[in-house]
């Protein structure tokens, strides 16, 4: 199908560049921490035959322009709505940092009919002391030290479980290349993003009590237990929420290359029904 490409101007004139593919009612897709809009476009595809999806790049990466020294939650909110005004779209996905963002832009805008959350990065109790020393190597320029503290400061993966030479070691080992430069380039974002989600923390997720849109929460079954404790809390806090377990699935499944065709079925069975 053919991609189209255009752009938008936020609220405070930042502009946002989002693709488009397919036909039929609008989706937004709202992509994660380290990567861009290019990792969801089989999530896009798979989708495409019945609804038309837009994959925003979020400021500060590929076609939109950079976060700026007041970035804050609310300009990422500013720019899905600006998006949401440009397309029509009347259903959003977000994925991990993304489905944050989505959550906090329901909390002040109504535009959106369902919504359909994988993983979304709401921390309740997390351990923030990686951040400094994330911080740190990143002002050294030591980029990989600083990617290393990030990964194991999250606690996602077996990793954070070993010694963090060997986790350093492995990580180098199977993240190069391409894929090494475009993480690269997006460790800076990446801080100013978990700042966000630390002071959310801080606000307390019982905000969420006040969203009346009907949301589809996903957690992949591979996922580590506290993923599966916090979307099992938003599905109490959230009113009108459903959730669903994914069986052999972990936290980057909705990306390309993982398991899209799979979030894409069940994003659309609740969707149509």
């Amino acid at each position: 199908m053919k991609i189209t490409f255009s752009t938008v101007c936020s609220k405070d004139g930042t502009r946002i560049g989002y693709q488009s593919i397919g036909k039929g009612p609008g989706i937004i897709i709202i992509h994660g921490a380290l990567t861009s809009s290019n990792e969801y476009i089989e999530l896009a595809n798979a989708l495409a035959d019945s609804f038309e999806v837009h994959l925003p790049d979020r400021r500060g990466r590929g076609m939109s322009e950079p976060q700026g020294d007041d970035y804050c939650m609310n300009k990422e909110c500013e720019d899905i709505c600006a998006v949401q005004r440009d397309t029509g779209a009347a259903y959003l996905f977000g994925h991990s940092y993304g489905g944050l963002i989505a959550l906090e832009t329901a909390r002040g805008d109504h535009s959106f009919s369902k919504i359909a959350l994988y993983e979304p990065g709401v921390s309740m109790s997390a351990d923030w002391r990686w951040m400094d020393a994330y911080e740190q190597a990143l002002n050294k320029r030591h980029y990989r030290a600083a990617f290393t503290h990030f990964v194991l400061g999250m606690e996602r993966t077996p990793l954070s479980k070993m010694p963090r030479w060997l986790s350093a070691t492995i990580l180098r080992i199977m993240i190069r290349g391409k894929h090494w430069k475009q993480i690269k380039k997006l460790l800076p974002q990446n801080l100013r993003e978990h700042k966000e989600v630390r002071y959310l923390e801080s606000a307390n997720f019982h905000r969420y009590q006040s969203i009346k849109t009907k949301i589809q929460l996903m957690v992949g079954e591979k996922s580590p237990e506290f993923v599966q404790q916090m979307n099992a809390v938003l599905k109490i806090t959230i009113p009108n929420s459903e959730m669903l377990v994914l069986p052999h699935l972990e936290h980057m499944a909705p990306e390309n290359e993982n398991a899209p065709l799979i979030i894409a079925h069940h994003f659309k069975e609740f969707l149509i029904n």
